[in-house]
């Protein structure tokens, strides 16, 4: 048996209705598993007129929550809701969803969380400066060496840079920092994803990678000898020139595509599986998924929204929590 929570995310955009949708889901499916649901109560009281959940539930206090119930509600005080719209309070009560999830997690009450989008806007009207919810459990967890990894059932892609603006990611980069990223990915494909022998591919920095040098040098001084020092160790190829790379496919000879940047994981990534993947930061101590889309305040309180993701976010967290007992099990 494990527990999941899931957070509530952005309450102005979608995240209450897709956790909704992806609990009613799970909760047709027989096993021992429970899901704790962290929200505002005068929110989950709204969502839950709209999307009928097909389960009992109890309610739960933050500070005593361990329950027989196989689903549980978590009420964080009420919050005023401006559906499709930013605002300090949605940023505020997002955070504090997230910090109780990390508290709960830290003191292994639950196993993994899985965090409903929220709004960088909203964050900072609230004034919770942190660049996304990545950073934020890195540096709840005290972990340096962490990364973005995105997941799906067509391509995997883990980014070297995260939420940094375009102008400092080649100067972010060295061979240090590249290596000790390059050994957590490693270690996440072998033990999170359970792949003994991991094939990856790295993208180069440039257009063309670089074109031997002639189109920049990032490549020559730092992506290759990194390559290189692994090579003996595993299976790594690159640097690959990256829009050659995405159109002739050649990720689905990997399982994984290691990018420099945010955008170059992103764009082909979503364009790929857009509504099927899922956002897993690795090198954590505790278990984190999230959809790979946004708070989508165009389609609030519609009732619309697609839980794809949500859903996907959640059989990645249980596959990675299998996988990492197995591993302290052998």
């Amino acid at each position: 048996m494990s527990n999941f929570v899931f957070t509530c995310g952005d309450v102005n955009g979608i995240g209450p209705e897709i956790v909704l949708k992806t609990l009613n889901h799970l909760t047709q499916i027989k096993n021992s598993d429970q899901y704790y649901f962290i929200c505002p109560s005068n929110i989950f009281s709204s969502v839950s007129k709209k999307i009928i959940p097909r389960f009992d539930y109890s309610i739960v206090d933050s500070k005593s929550v361990l329950s027989k119930s196989r689903v549980n509600i978590i009420f964080l005080p009420g919050c005023k809701r401006i559906t499709g719209k930013p605002t300090k309070d949605s940023g505020k009560t997002s955070y504090e969803a997230l910090r109780l999830s990390y508290q709960l997690l830290k003191n292994n009450i639950f196993h993994a969380v899985i965090t409903a989008p929220v709004s960088k806007t909203a964050l900072h009207l609230a004034g919770i400066n942190f660049p996304g919810q990545t950073e934020m459990f890195a540096k709840w967890s005290k972990t340096k060496n962490y990364l973005m990894v995105f997941l799906s059932k067509k391509i995997n892609i883990s980014l070297n840079s995260i939420h940094i603006p375009l102008r400092k990611v080649s100067s972010s980069l060295n061979q240090k920092q590249l290596l000790i990223s390059l050994n957590v990915l490693v270690k996440t494909i072998k033990v999170d994803l359970g792949k003994s022998k991991p094939k990856i591919a790295v993208l180069g920095l440039n257009p063309h990678a670089g074109e031997s040098g002639i189109i920049g040098e990032e490549e020559n001084k730092v992506i290759i000898p990194v390559i290189k020092k692994l090579s003996n160790k595993i299976e790594i190829e690159g640097p690959f020139s990256p829009d050659a790379y995405f159109a002739n496919r050649v990720f689905k000879n990997f399982d994984m595509t290691f990018a420099m940047y945010h955008d170059q994981a992103l764009i082909p990534f979503k364009y790929i599986n857009f509504g099927k993947g899922v956002n897993f930061t690795a090198g954590l101590p505790v278990v984190r998924t999230s959809p790979d889309h946004g708070v989508a305040y165009d389609i609030a309180g519609d009732f619309i929204a697609d839980e794809s993701s949500m859903l996907e976010a959640f059989k990645y967290a249980k596959r990675i929590v299998n996988n990492r007992k197995n591993e302290k099990a052998g």
